[in-house]
């Protein structure tokens, strides 16, 4: 039996585990990221982590599933927000071989989600999948066969910046935009609801959270239609923790088959991701293995 650290870089956090070579995880944990102390930093923390998985099982690889653009082949951050400083240009890949004497695999978080949902999870039976996460953003992924589609940039499936009514879907369908619509409508302060509450609210009754819930899913599937007219996928894998919602999903499936043409719409599966927080480390297994 072969032995891997996975790893899922996020803005905020760091999640950590050693994974066997059939997906499953044998240990688990996380850590701040403290992106703003800068890469050189905080991989610190990540060395570490691995030097102690390696005390207790013999490790093959390092598998990385990281937040920003990902040049997979080169295992280059290519572009990285503000919010995670100095990370654009930083190689992950050759960081971490040096620093461990360990083969080491890269590939952007999106992508990893979309490889463990296409590869054993909720779509594993399509040959062609659309991944969109839902969160603070808007981030997607296509797969050929389990296999990532990158694109000539390494920047396929960038879906939150398609249009969407007079704006991007990102604009239009994050959690962040749910919320901020709900606390401009009832004048309370940034930050005072997340997606959770707002859910919560509206299965109580409350209006203006259950409009915003069905504005946000309108734009969702109207995505969805537009990158299917596209891509023609044989399913499509929603995640992010709003599709736990018993409102959102159902209401975006609705949308999504009045919209879209009838023999398409009968002919794509609607999905939820089924690994939820752990989709990242099996996916950057996945992504390892592959190479």
């Amino acid at each position: 039996m072969r032995y891997y650290a996975c790893i899922d870089i996020g803005g905020t956090e760091i999640k950590t585990g050693v994974l066997n070579q059939d997906m499953t995880i044998l240990e688990k944990a996380s850590m701040p990221t403290q992106a703003h102390l800068g890469p050189e930093r905080w991989m610190e923390n990540v060395v570490s982590v691995i030097e102690d998985m390696k005390k207790n099982y013999e490790i093959s690889g390092i598998a990385v599933s990281s937040t920003a653009m990902i040049n997979s082949e080169e295992g280059t951050v290519i572009f990285s927000l503000p919010q995670v400083p100095s990370y654009t240009g930083f190689n992950v890949k050759r960081y971490l071989e040096e620093r461990l004497n360990l083969p080491c695999e890269v590939e952007n978080d999106v992508n990893c989600v979309v490889l463990a949902e296409s590869n054993c999870g909720s779509a594993k039976d399509y040959e062609t999948v659309l991944g969109l996460a839902i969160g603070t953003g808007i981030g997607g992924g296509y797969t050929l066969g389990g296999k990532i589609l990158h694109g000539a940039t390494f920047s396929a499936c960038e879906v939150g910046y398609i249009s969407v009514g007079n704006g991007t879907l990102e604009q239009k369908g994050s959690t962040a935009a749910l919320c901020r619509k709900v606390e401009k409508i009832k004048g309370e302060q940034e930050g005072s609801w997340n997606g959770r509450r707002i859910c919560q609210e509206a299965e109580r009754g409350d209006f203006v959270c259950s409009q915003a819930l069905d504005e946000m899913a309108q734009a969702i599937s109207s995505g969805m239609v537009s990158l299917c007219y596209i891509l023609n996928p044989h399913a499509i894998v929603l995640g992010g923790g709003i599709m736990d919602s018993k409102i959102v999903f159902p209401k975006v499936r609705e949308y999504f088959e009045k919209s879209m043409n009838p023999l398409i719409a009968k002919n794509t599966k609607v999905v939820k991701a089924q690994f939820g927080n752990d989709a990242g480390l099996i996916g950057a297994l996945c992504n390892f293995l592959q190479k």
